[in-house]
């Protein structure tokens, strides 16, 4: 009956078991309720895990708007405090602060190496470092800029391979081959056609793939302590049975990186070999950072020019203004490079002024005319898991710009 009524009283906080729990043995129950941060108490025990399945990002702002919580939103996932925000300034503030930085790493996160790269790293020294490291040598205007050549390459080969479909097509897996191919040549320095199959870019895709579904599923383990030895999801299995295999991947580079010589533009694996002193990495280390960052930088830019490519099927008026503009600035005789972007205000709008996105939705918009397929008319229903993709791949057809 004691651990009952103690149950009830946690449950009874607003924002639920996990805030309830945390307010009481830190005694903070009697502070004012202007302190008090607004949101669902959800079920005893489990809180707000309800809220998580599917749609997870609707179903919070759903929340939000009920409790009036315009600023900070406050909810239990089983043991653990959870606060979100949809106010860009406070969005910020959180962003920016430490506390962030230290915020409870998911069992698959850790499992993946990733509390030892930049996302997951516990804030402090290392921590620093890496964002140091790569703010200079991966993510600087000097190194955007020099991987132009790569970019414009990449699309190209988009280009043609679009340019040889007939009728309607889907254009998911183009995107995200593209865009790992991208990545790879930044980080790795490994260069393969699209239009072609690679056993290296269909395993690291597959690697890729697992990781994100790891990633994206809402682990109980990671909420619910008492199940953390039952593994009811098999999640740490699996992250058992990846994690060798990335190991293994990434090493390989590596090592074959340490023994080649002569002069050669370098690459991400270059730069953090070439680190001395406090900013040495270790090959495990190396490992963890350089997996996270084709992790990261892979499924982001083919899941947003793909819901851009939906939405210029959906307002063709809109593509056609973002097409006038590039016949005004390139001119239909020459193929867009980034340089003419900088001339141009509605397509770094509607692209977010994001390098590659900018640059590939351009050169796609400027090559051809995107139509909806007849059969299969476009759908914005969304599946939400490490990104919000879109449920149904769009499927489209073209009709070239440029003889």
């Amino acid at each position: 009956m004691a651990w009952f009524a103690i149950t009830l009283c946690f449950w009874f906080y607003p924002g639920g078991p996990a805030w309830g729990k945390y307010n009481w043995l830190t005694k903070r129950a009697a502070s004012k309720p202007k302190n008090t941060i607004p949101g669902p108490r959800g079920f005893p025990i489990v809180g707000s895990m309800n809220l998580m399945v599917n749609l997870a990002h609707r179903k919070l702002s759903t929340a939000a708007n009920c409790f009036g919580a315009r600023r900070l939103m406050a909810f239990s996932l089983g043991d653990t405090r959870v606060i979100i925000t949809c106010n860009p300034d406070v969005a910020k503030e959180i962003l920016n602060s430490s506390v962030f930085a230290d915020r409870p790493v998911k069992e698959s996160a850790y499992s993946l190496m990733f509390n030892r790269a930049i996302g997951f790293a516990p804030y402090g020294v290392y921590w620093r470092t890496l964002r140091r490291i790569a703010a200079t040598h991966l993510f600087c205007p000097k190194q955007i800029s020099s991987t132009e050549a790569q970019r414009l390459d990449i699309a190209s080969q988009m280009v043609s391979i679009i340019a040889c479909r007939r009728g309607e097509f889907t254009i998911r897996s183009m995107l995200k081959k593209a865009s790992l191919n991208n990545m790879m040549c930044s980080v790795f320095g490994t260069k393969y056609q699209l239009g072609s199959s690679n056993t290296e870019t269909e395993e690291l895709g597959q690697l890729v793939e697992e990781g994100y579904d790891l990633l994206g599923n809402l682990n109980w383990s990671d909420h619910l302590p008492w199940l953390a030895c039952l593994d009811i999801q098999d999640i740490r299995l699996r992250c058992s049975e990846l994690v060798p295999r990335v190991n293994k991947f990434v090493n390989k580079i590596i090592q074959e990186h340490k023994l080649k010589t002569g002069t050669r533009t370098p690459d991400f694996v270059d730069v953090l070999l070439s680190l001395n002193g406090p900013d040495r990495l270790s090959d495990n280390d190396m490992i963890a950072v350089l997996w996270e960052m084709i992790f990261r930088g892979t499924d982001t830019v083919a899941v947003l020019i793909e819901w851009i490519l939906a939405r210029m099927v959906l307002h063709p008026e809109i593509q056609s203004r973002v097409q006038a503009e590039l016949d005004q600035v390139v001119g239909k005789s020459w193929a867009l490079l980034e340089s003419d972007i900088q001339s141009m205000v509605y397509l770094p709008a509607v692209t977010l002024g994001l390098a590659t996105v900018t640059f590939w939705v351009g050169t796609l918009l400027h090559e051809f005319k995107w139509e909806a397929s007849d059969d299969n008319p476009v759908d914005l229903s969304e599946v939400l898991k490490l990104s919000c993709e879109m449920a149904n791949p769009l499927k489209v057809k073209v009709q070239p710009r440029r003889r």
